[in-house]
């Protein structure tokens, strides 16, 4: 009998050995899968200096005034925002009909230039240029130039020389007029490498590059000469019939 129950106790003692070896590597493997608290610390420290590094090199790379320099001109004119309503052009050029005379010759009409703020100064009379009150109404037509960022820090300041040398001169409509005025102040700047602006080149580069504000700015610089255009042929076909 003492032998039996010893052997019994010997494979309980061997049993309960094996099961706790065995709980042992249940929280031995389940600890390894289970990071600690240090190391979710750390690792969620690391993380979150990645992810500010990630930020803060795409800001750098976006918002640093070096490499704005090295954009396109064309991209750093576009960065500035046209506003329409308000009528502001900032570095553009701007044009609109002249009653009457854009009736009958649609590609002639008004021009003025737009500072960095978009406020339009053009020479509307003799001895006196408007400012933010553009003669013959809103413009239905622009350009806005590709400035270099040297440019643009002088553009003011030649819209004023321009302002200043304008104040003193006669408007004649077919030698000394509004576009002479734009052509002085892109010749103040050598813009594009030329410095022989004039009135018929700025009128050119207004038929060739000008954009119209909206279908509005189109109709209203081609209505009244469709209107005489009409008017002509309807004349025509009364004395044809009649």
């Amino acid at each position: 009998m003492n032998k039996e129950n010893d052997e019994e106790i010997i494979e309980n003692t061997l049993e309960i050995n094996k099961e706790s070896k065995n709980n042992k590597k249940d929280n031995i493997s389940l600890n390894k899968l289970k990071p600690s608290k240090n190391e979710n610390s750390l690792n969620g420290n690391n993380i979150s200096y990645n992810d500010n590094n990630k930020d803060t090199i795409n800001t750098k790379k976006v918002f640093n005034t070096k490499d704005v320099a090295t954009f396109p001109s064309s991209e750093i004119a576009t960065q500035r925002n046209i506003d329409i309503k308000s009528s502001l052009f900032p570095y553009c050029i701007v044009w609109t009909p002249i009653p009457l005379l854009t009736y009958l010759i649609p590609c002639i009409g008004h021009t003025g230039i737009g500072n960095s703020s978009g406020i339009i100064h053009d020479f509307a009379a003799s001895f006196f240029v408007s400012v933010d009150n553009f003669a013959f109404g809103k413009p239905t037509k622009y350009i806005q130039l590709e400035l270099t960022e040297q440019e643009k820090n002088e553009w003011d300041n030649a819209i004023l020389k321009g302002d200043k040398k304008y104040n003193k001169e006669e408007h004649k409509i077919f030698t000394n007029n509004c576009h002479s005025h734009v052509a002085y102040v892109l010749n103040q700047l050598n813009y594009k490498g030329r410095n022989d602006y004039n009135m018929v080149s700025i009128w050119w580069m207004l038929i060739a590059k000008g954009k119209y504000v909206s279908f509005c700015g189109f109709f209203k610089t081609y209505i009244g000469f469709l209107i005489i255009i009409i008017i002509i042929l309807a004349i025509i076909l009364i004395v044809i019939y009649v």
